[in-house]
């Protein structure tokens, strides 16, 4: 278990135990943190991604030649990029569809990982989620509109609409 924290210098500093907390050195220019079950993330300001700690299912892998990221979220063991141009890629395991991107994703503003389940805003005010159908996580959802922000915990979900209010699911 581990926290992340990015100093207005764009470097991170990490602490609790394991690996994730050896943050590689000379990491800087950070613009966003994430932080995984045992591994940790960093967006740079070119649009690449570091990631360190444990390895297991590839979570640390970062793809060969992503780039132009401009977002990044954890699941569980699993790992989200959202590119400049609104399409998501993810890694790590996927053994419950969690990074199974689906194909008509588009337009993708924000991405969100949870347990066993992923989560994209699209910029018209919608959200796509994949993976795990426990507790119909993934289920398609048409009262999600006007939605302005997403987030995924170990088992549920969250979004916030326009107007304030939340939905959970």
């Amino acid at each position: 278990y581990h926290s992340l924290a990015l100093k207005a210098d764009g470097t991170v500093v990490a602490w609790g135990a394991g690996s994730e907390t050896n943050v590689p050195p000379n990491l800087t220019k950070v613009v966003a943190i994430a932080a995984g079950t045992h591994f940790s993330l960093a967006l740079l300001s070119d649009g690449t991604v570091s990631a360190w700690g444990q390895n297991a299912f590839g979570r640390t892998n970062v793809p060969t030649g992503l780039s132009n990221v401009v977002g990044i979220a954890c699941g569980a063991f699993h790992v989200l990029a959202l590119k400049a141009d609104g399409t998501v890629t993810a890694w790590g395991l996927g053994s419950s569809g969690q990074t199974n991107v689906p194909a008509d994703l588009t337009n993708a503003i924000m991405v969100a990982g949870g347990f066993s389940h992923s989560l994209a805003l699209r910029a018209d005010g919608t959200v796509t989620s994949w993976g795990t159908t426990n507790y119909g996580l993934s289920d398609p959802r048409p009262d999600l509109q006007n939605i302005v922000a997403v987030s995924a915990g170990s088992d549920f979900s969250l979004a916030l609409r326009a107007d304030g209010t939340v939905a959970a699911w």
